[in-house]
């Protein structure tokens, strides 16, 4: 074998590991833009006719919007790529981190639980959060509570004086008595209050609302799952199909431009055929860990993190999250968005998901006598009697962004 044959031989070699590295990293909008390159500079590749093809310049826009579109995780993600991909220690508790974060753009468990969960120190988990907070934007993104997330943004403002953090400190203390029990409680005068109280109304304290709304789910989906029996069939529609034919050429047509072109266009089908094996292996996982999810909806909803999924089909987490950019999966319970099937544990005790934690207490509140209103103590209780172990504390933070008053309040406007 000639030196000059195994050279093109490796960079062949070389050629395909590329194509199939870029194609699992593209987003699906990145890759039909991808695809319209390729296409327009190699005859070989012939692009298929999608659904939807010949759409009004109108319907193009809406598309491109949806297509850039980014949830929150991808948010951070993209803004902590650099961290992760330093790999080892770094790269696992980042990940855990943004695990549990919650649509407020809070973190969802207490630093001590994710350490105990990793089997690292506290210590070095709190070191880690310091990091990330002041490397995302908005500011107040992966707050552990209502006072870090103001106190973040107000230092980012250089804001922060003796009377502000006395405010921060008891800001608890408006929603029982408004501000003249926080008035009491600090000791300040109302002046100082009042002006601590219009600055903090300018600041954001829920940050990672503005990730909320998700265009994509305007769209079709991308992925259909019917109830077969036990499992499921899963259905992969649109742009999820194979993308590219390659064109037919005999062999004593072809010339060396011909051959390179070729080899090009199958490298592209193979990455293509890799990406979604990829897909497939992903959404089988997810649909399997979430099957009562997506027939019962959220009170059903168990904890799954991109790491287990990662691992268990053999991935890395970039390319599931790539993956999973913008893909809408169709149930019987209505379209949802994949990413929003990914949250945590509500603590480190139990096995259920903040979601159907949070939908327990909901329906526990929702039952209560107007009269008798549940305590947070007492919701403890009567989640523990069903097997969910979480702190009073816990209750009482989901209780507060459900939007549901404490029980002394809701007692006296009963």
């Amino acid at each position: 074998m000639s030196l000059g044959f195994k050279l093109g031989v490796k960079q062949t070699q070389v050629f395909r590991l590329g194509q199939v590295v870029s194609v699992l990293q593209m987003s699906a909008g990145q890759l039909d833009d991808h695809l319209k390159e390729v296409a327009e500079a190699n005859p070989m590749v012939i692009p298929r006719r999608r659904p939807g093809a010949g759409a009004s310049t109108t319907d193009v826009l809406e598309m491109t919007a949806v297509e850039e579109a980014g949830s929150l995780y991808s948010h951070v993600f993209r803004a902590l790529a650099g961290l992760i991909a330093q790999g080892g220690m770094m790269e696992r508790v980042i990940t855990a981190l943004m695990g549990e974060l919650e649509p407020s753009g809070w973190l969802g468990r207490p630093v001590e639980d994710i350490a105990e969960t990793l089997g690292l120190t506290p210590q070095l988990i709190e070191t880690a959060l310091k990091v990330v907070q002041r490397r995302v934007e908005p500011t107040g993104i992966f707050a552990r509570n209502l006072e870090e997330c103001l106190r973040l943004q107000l230092e980012d403002r250089d804001a922060v004086t003796p009377a502000m953090s006395t405010v921060l400190a008891h800001l608890s203390t408006l929603e029982g008595g408004g501000t003249c029990a926080l008035v009491a409680a600090t000791g300040l005068h109302e002046n100082e209050v009042s002006n601590c109280l219009a600055m903090i109304r300018c600041l954001d304290p829920k940050p990672g609302g503005a990730f909320v709304t998700d265009p994509t789910l305007m769209r079709e989906p991308d992925v259909r799952v019917v109830p077969s029996g036990d499992g499921w069939d899963i259905e992969f529609i649109s742009s999820l199909k194979d993308d590219i034919d390659i064109a037919n050429i005999p062999r004593s047509q072809q010339s060396e431009m011909t051959r390179e072109a070729l080899a090009k266009a199958r490298a592209l089908k193979q990455a293509l055929d890799i990406r979604q094996s990829a897909l497939r292996q992903v959404v089988g996982q997810i649909v399997e860990r979430q099957g009562g999810f997506l027939r019962s909806g959220a009170s059903a909803l168990t904890p799954m993190t991109m790491s287990e999924i990662a691992q268990a089909t053999g991935f890395h987490l970039s390319t599931v999250s790539r993956v999973l950019n913008g893909l809408l999966i169709e149930g019987p319970i209505g379209i949802v968005a994949a990413r929003s099937l990914f949250v945590g544990a509500a603590s480190a005790q139990t096995a259920h998901s903040r979601t159907q934690v949070r939908a327990r207490i909901q329906a526990l509140l929702a039952d209560e006598d107007p009269k008798r209103p549940i305590s947070d103590r007492r919701l403890t209780t009567l989640l523990q009697s069903e097997g969910i172990t979480v702190s009073r504390r816990i209750v009482s933070k989901y209780r507060h962004d459900a939007g549901i008053l404490a029980a002394a309040v809701r007692r006296r406007q009963a």
